[in-house]
């Protein structure tokens, strides 16, 4: 099967591949049972099953974030997203890992040719990255290369990736200063448990520390020269669709994809139980029989729909732009900004909601639906995620005021 997807990503190396696509979100689908086998297991143990991790791999989901160039399989924004909505729905941990690992493994494939040489040539297996920008650490210029040294918390998946992008400030020889990624073989880091948070306890999203790290020219990112998917003329790795996807856009839409699966995955179990559970102190032997919680219901439904459907219009936006090898104008990033806050907004309304619904028993550190709740809501608080920065950045572009609040590559 392998083959055949490889096949199918050079037959169609015009456009994404619609083959391979189907297959990995059915894969995602089948990988459901096991994810919520191993639910607990992050909640314990702070990072995925091994088994878990040993499933996605063996899925082939991380040559999704490879272009075809690579060996990669050339899917779209949209599958992406799909893949990580599907493995939330089962644990949303699962899917935040998958989300993050993939956008970073996807950022490296836009480098310099160098720096995509030395990741994915350099192993017959696709690599697999974690990343953090911010805080960046300092990079010092030497002979050869340069040096390394900094924290970076919050590295999600860190325990399960071979290599780490994080984010610089640099300092050369002759004392220009800049910034960018450097890209660290997993030997040349350790990680510190320092990951000790409400939701998403499975992400492992620890402390990567670096100290007096050497790395060659060659796995340098400046993205302050280039800006991030800036390509210079006569660069011999360009041309993939994913080539010109924009930075943040992506990031936003695939993670808003993971919260809206947990946010399904808590409306099928509250539907599932209130055919079985009464409402306590009222006549209704059955929750599902009140015209009240069927109207609640409703509105919880038609407002994860929508957030649902602004999350996969932005993938839209995204693919579309990937096609025509253009980039976003700064309104259309704006509003992409604006229409993933208001996603979120829903999704968090919805899910408060259905969780009156769920009653106090869904709290339960047995009852599944806790765990969803938790990682749901921790997730769009992620600082790329609040509603609050994106209606401003969008309201602040549709009334001219420059400059915006953020870099264009964050918006």
């Amino acid at each position: 099967m392998a083959t055949q997807l490889k096949a199918a990503a050079v037959e169609q190396s015009c456009g994404y591949n619609l083959q391979a696509e189907k297959e990995m979100v059915g894969r995602a689908r089948e990988l459901q049972p096991l994810l919520r086998q191993h639910a607990s297991y992050g909640d314990e143990h702070g990072v995925l099953h091994p088994d878990v991790f040993a499933a996605l791999t063996d899925a082939g989901f991380w040559a999704m974030a490879a272009p075809r160039r690579w060996g990669g399989l050339g899917t779209s924004a949209q599958a992406m997203a799909l893949v990580g909505y599907e493995l939330a729905k089962a644990d949303p941990s699962v899917g935040w890992v998958y989300t993050v690992l993939h956008g970073t493994t996807w950022v490296a494939s836009l480098g310099p040719d160098a720096l995509q040489e030395a990741i994915f040539g350099s192993s017959s297996e696709h690599p697999v990255i974690c990343g953090i920008a911010n805080p960046p650490g300092t990079m010092v210029e030497v002979d050869g290369g340069y040096i390394v040294n900094g924290r970076w918390p919050y590295a999600s998946g860190s325990a399960h990736a071979s290599w780490a992008q994080l984010g610089v400030a640099t300092v050369g020889k002759d004392g220009h200063n800049g910034g960018g990624f450097a890209y660290l073989r997993r030997e040349q880091y350790t990680i510190e448990n320092t990951w000790h948070m409400m939701g998403m306890k499975g992400t492992g999203s620890n402390t990567i520390v670096a100290k007096d790290a050497f790395i060659p020219s060659d796995q340098f990112y400046n993205v302050a020269e280039l800006g991030i998917g800036g390509h210079t003329p006569g660069k011999r790795h360009v041309g993939e669709p994913s080539d010109f996807w924009p930075f943040m856009p992506f990031l936003r839409a695939t993670a808003h994809a993971v919260v809206a699966g947990a946010a399904s995955a808590i409306m099928e179990r509250v539907m599932e139980a209130s055919h079985k559970r009464p409402i306590i102190y009222t006549s209704y032997p059955r929750q599902s029989e009140a015209v009240m919680m069927q109207g609640e219901l409703g509105k919880a439904a038609a407002k994860i729909s929508a957030a649902e459907a602004l999350t996969f219009k932005n993938c839209d936006l995204i693919d579309n732009a990937g096609l025509a090898h253009e980039r976003l104008t700064p309104q259309q990033r704006a509003l992409s900004k604006g229409e993933g806050s208001l996603s979120v907004s829903l999704l968090s309304e919805a899910i408060e909601e259905l969780m009156f619904l769920a009653g106090s028993s869904a709290y339960a550190d047995s009852n599944p639906i806790q765990r969803l709740y938790r990682d749901a809501s921790f997730a769009m608080r992620h600082v790329a995620n609040l509603p609050y920065v994106g209606y401003e950045i969008l309201g602040k572009s549709l009334l001219g005021v420059e400059p915006n609040i953020a870099l264009p590559d964050f918006i």
